[in-house]
Order: C-alpha cells, then structure tokens, then sequence
C-alpha cells in the first residue's frame, strides 16, 4: 500500500515515525543549529511523501527544535547568546524552587536516593552522547517532578527542547563534562542533609558554570560566523 493510499492509522503511524527519526538526527546532531531541511532529499530516504514529511515537521517546530522562515523552509533552531542566557535564567529559578522543596520535605532522604539512582548511567565511561543528555535531563526533569508541582514540573519541560539544542551545538568535548555523575552528587548531597542554603548555593554555581560556558561558545560561534562571511 502506498503512503498516498494510506488510511488514518497508517498515516498517523508513519507521521510518528517521521517525528522519532528527525527528532533524533537533531538531538545526535546529524542535523545541526542552522541547517535547512532538505525535504525531498528526507521524504526520499524515509519513504514517505513530503505531505507527511510536512505533517512530521510542524510538531517539531512547535518544541521549538525547528524554525519556519516563512518561504516553506525549515531549520533547526540556532539559539543566540542572548537566548541562552534567558533560558539558563528560568531554568535556574525554576529548579532552585524545586530542589529547596525536597530539601525541606520529610521525604528528602527518599528524593535523594531516586535522584542519585537516576543519573546512576551517567558513570558509565562508554554511554553515548544521545544517551548522556536524555540522563542529565531525566535528572533535572526528576528534580522538578518530585516536588508534586505540576505547574513547577510543565514549566520545566517546556525548556527542554532549548536546553538540548545548546548542548548539542556546545558537541560532547564541551558539554560532557558538565554532565557527569559527579557533577550532580552535591546537588543530591545537599537535598539529602536538608541543606537549603547549600541547595540554592549549589544549584547556582552549577548552572551559572554552564551559563558562562553555553553563552561564551555561542558568542565564539557568532562571531566565527561573521568572520567568514566577511572573508
């Protein structure tokens, strides 16, 4: 049967599949900050028609991993300095809310130990790049998830479509450090002793070390940009 010929659940099928495989050629970086995307190059390769290729794509832009430019073409969404920054500013109010929550909750000792246990992955030496950035959020998303606030919790993933894309043009020789177990044990450690000073102290130094770094590499990526167009 083909995809022309295809009926409501089919269509619908292979509209999420279409979705699976851009959203991973996007977080993996295949598909990097900046670059159209070719249409009928990836309605070829995925077999599907270029309205269901379409039909794939407006979800995407709705998380924010894609820009329409308004002439029928799409991009993946470059974020400027000025974006990262606000981003990271909203991230840290939010999860600084939540974490001093846990702190201050009889259940902290729980929290603690499902905190810990999520990022458990991330000791290990050989995990992929996909699969490191979905452990660190998977821990933050926790973080947020835990205090019970859905409003906290929603607030949070709205971000993550932005947080992904700054760490996947920062590539793994940047951003990997930042996101290995030992960075997130303080965080843990803090909620779990009922800290809430050493919560707020922690997560701001956590997340103001990836502020400066994100925002310094986007000016440096901006600024190479502008250099070669010049040349």
């Amino acid at each position: 049967m083909s995809v022309r010929d295809a009926g409501p659940f089919d269509r619908r099928s292979l509209r999420e599949r279409c979705i699976a495989h851009l959203r991973d050629q996007i977080v993996s970086g295949a598909l990097q900050p900046g670059e159209h995307v070719r249409e009928v190059q990836l309605s070829d390769t995925l077999g599907v028609s270029r309205g269901t290729l379409r039909e794939a794509l407006r979800p995407l832009e709705a998380e924010g991993l894609l820009v329409n430019e308004g002439n029928g073409r799409m991009r993946v969404r470059k974020l400027s300095p000025q974006e990262i920054a606000e981003v990271f500013e909203v991230r840290t109010a939010l999860e600084i809310l939540a974490a001093t929550k846990l702190a201050e909750s009889p259940r902290r000792a729980e929290y603690a130990d499902a905190l810990e246990q999520k990022i458990a992955r991330l000791r290990e030496p050989d995990l992929g790049f996909s699969e490191r950035i979905e452990t660190d959020l998977g821990f933050h998303a926790l973080l947020c998830e835990l205090t019970g606030n859905g409003t906290l919790s929603r607030s949070w993933l709205q971000l993550t479509s932005q947080i992904r894309m700054m760490i996947i043009a920062a590539g793994p020789d940047r951003a990997v450090g930042r996101m290995r177990f030992e960075e997130h044990l303080p965080i843990v450690a803090a909620i779990r002793t009922g800290d809430a000073q050493a919560v707020r102290e922690t997560l701001t130094g956590h997340m103001g070390d990836f502020t400066r770094r994100y925002v310094g590499d986007a000016h440096a990526r901006t600024t190479g940009e502008t250099s070669a167009h010049a040349s």
